[in-house]
């Protein structure tokens, strides 16, 4: 009974239930947009709650194993603060990510008073921010660490489903589309606290003892979200870059962690290239993004597909965001209605003749449901 409710504690976490709160409240809003602009939910499924459980429940595992392993030790005034700023970033994350630039900014800060104190040991650190400056920097360094290493993981998941499609107005009076995928996460990651801060209020909560002193488990949840946004790239394309970049940093975290254990002085300094490294990924995607690629606009040279719902006609067709439906069961199509026409040619199979993103022409063909043309599963402009 002990251990079960421990187990409860562990995984109901406020910051956790916090996250999950502010994910259904966006799910809500992603139907009602896509109710807005194309007059249907594109996909009812609450997928971003099952995976949000999902992956906080497998990497929270896999990663506490490795916390516990190496024997992360946090203080408590570290863990509040982080769990504070987190929490007003989770609520934030309604409206805007901020998630990378809150991690970087106060996981540096804490490295930077480490090594403040570690360059001049007759240096007095405030009353304030003494609990900082006892942290190693390899120990930050590694919970950036299994930020990058679960985002990779999480990034080899992704499919086009999870992109979500928004119409605007370009210039000269067409309509283009931007794709954008955001996703979040909140990790059970358990640590070390020095002292029964947990204990004194709830008296099954483990206490450990090392090295003649006391620590608690404590649950830090790590927050882990990012948003991709894409608009004259490809989604393999979008994906295998922001794959190839998070791998880059993760090398660097994993460094850091390695030196910081080790020399902590060079903990500034790896942090430093990981800031550069971040900052010029920022700047080089962006302009890539100005000057290459096509846009995902409206087409008179057939239909453009801005999204295909899962487990229909058109999902077991592989057709993919951004084709282009040149032809419909021989017969050329340029709108909606047309399509849908040369979809009643055949009420139980359709063939497709489709000009890819990148510009290839390929056929495509299925059984459809029969007498229910618009059940194909195809998302157009409207």
């Amino acid at each position: 009974m002990e251990f079960l409710l421990f187990l409860v504690l562990l995984i109901i976490n406020p910051v956790v239930l916090c996250g999950l709160l502010v994910l259904f409240f966006s799910y809500l809003r992603r139907i009602k947009n896509e109710r807005k602009y194309f007059r249907t939910a594109i996909n009812n499924d609450f997928f971003e709650g099952r995976y949000y459980i999902k992956n906080a429940l497998k990497f929270g595992f896999l990663n506490s194993i490795i916390t516990m392993l190496l024997g992360v030790e946090l203080t408590k005034q570290w863990i509040f603060v982080y769990m504070g700023i987190m929490a007003v970033g989770i609520i934030l994350s309604f409206y805007v990510d901020l998630n990378s630039i809150l991690l970087l900014v106060f996981t540096g800060g804490t490295i930077g008073i480490a090594s403040l104190s570690l360059f001049d040991e007759k240096m007095v650190i405030p009353a304030s921010l003494q609990s900082f400056a006892e942290i190693k920097p390899g120990i930050i360094f590694l919970i950036l660490t299994v930020f990058y290493l679960t985002k990779l993981f999480m990034l080899k998941s992704y499919k086009q489903d999870f992109f979500q499609p928004k119409i605007y107005n370009g210039k000269r009076g067409r309509r283009l589309i931007r794709y954008s995928l955001r996703d979040q996460t909140v990790l059970p990651l358990i640590v070390l606290v020095p002292g029964n801060l947990i204990h004194s209020l709830i008296p099954v909560w483990p206490i450990l003892s090392l090295g003649g002193q006391s620590f608690t488990l404590f649950v830090l949840p790590l927050w882990i979200s990012w948003t991709l946004k894409l608009w004259r790239n490809s989604v393999e394309m979008e994906l295998q870059k922001a794959k190839a970049d998070t791998q880059q940093k993760l090398v660097i975290t994993i460094i850091g962690t390695i030196l910081g254990l080790w020399f902590p002085i060079t903990g500034i300094f790896v942090f430093i290239i990981l800031l550069l490294l971040v900052g010029l990924r920022f700047v080089q995607r962006y302009a890539k993004m100005k000057r290459k690629g096509k846009w995902y606009a409206e087409t008179h040279d057939g239909i453009r597909v801005v999204a295909v719902r899962p487990e229909t006609p058109a999902a077991k067709m592989n057709l993919e965001i951004g084709d282009v439906i040149i032809m419909c069961n021989g017969i050329h199509v340029t709108t909606e209605s047309e399509f849908y026409e040369a979809l009643q040619k055949n009420s139980a199979y359709c063939k497709l003749k489709i000009r890819t993103y990148e510009g290839q022409l390929k056929l495509a063909e299925s059984a459809i449901f029969a007498d229910s043309p618009h059940e194909i599963g195809v998302v157009l402009f409207r």
